[in-house]
């Protein structure tokens, strides 16, 4: 039961950012823009498997290990990073091969006019814009191989945290 509740919370999670990616690119490049600022920045994949452990725990009544919070936890994780992958490449590498740039630039443009608000050293902004031109250059599998692996390591480490918090709610 842990497993297909895992499976399927992760799936949700999943479901829920695509949806959320093609939605969002579909209503412009501020759009997405706005979009990966909120998703880089709201812990919703975290609340949402946070949430789904309590409920299960609590269906169990309170009887799961610490270990089975941090599996269940990490593999929704894993299925989550699955959806995720599959959607970037979908719409960056497949459909709108350009729209990876043109958010690249976007969210620039927008982290320097912000810099420039807050009165930046002119060395900062131009170190800003160097950033941004090389983030703009495309991905290699190998690269994107790291960068899922990097998420995997966070996202144990998120599940130990999920399966502590689901600890202290044990009566």
């Amino acid at each position: 039961m842990i497993n297909k509740f895992a499976l399927l919370t992760g799936a949700i999670a999943g479901t829920l950012f695509a949806a959320s990616l093609f939605i969002s690119w579909q209503m412009g490049i501020n759009s997405l823009a706005a979009f990966h600022k909120m998703y880089a920045f709201l812990p919703a994949i975290f609340l949402i498997v946070l949430a789904a452990a309590w409920w299960l725990q609590q269906r169990q009544g309170w009887q799961l290990e610490m270990k089975h919070m941090i599996r269940f936890s990490f593999l929704s994780y894993i299925v989550f990073e699955v959806f995720y992958f599959f959607a970037n490449y979908l719409l960056f590498d497949i459909i709108d091969p350009s729209a990876y740039p043109r958010l690249v630039d976007t969210l620039n443009q927008q982290d320097v006019a912000k810099l420039r608000a807050e009165g930046a050293p002119e060395d900062k902004i131009e170190e800003t814009i160097r950033m941004g031109e090389y983030a703009k250059e495309s991905l290699g599998f190998g690269q994107r191989m790291i960068g899922i692996g990097q998420a995997l390591i966070l996202d144990f480490i998120k599940s130990v945290i999920i399966g502590t918090i689901i600890k202290q709610f044990k009566r």
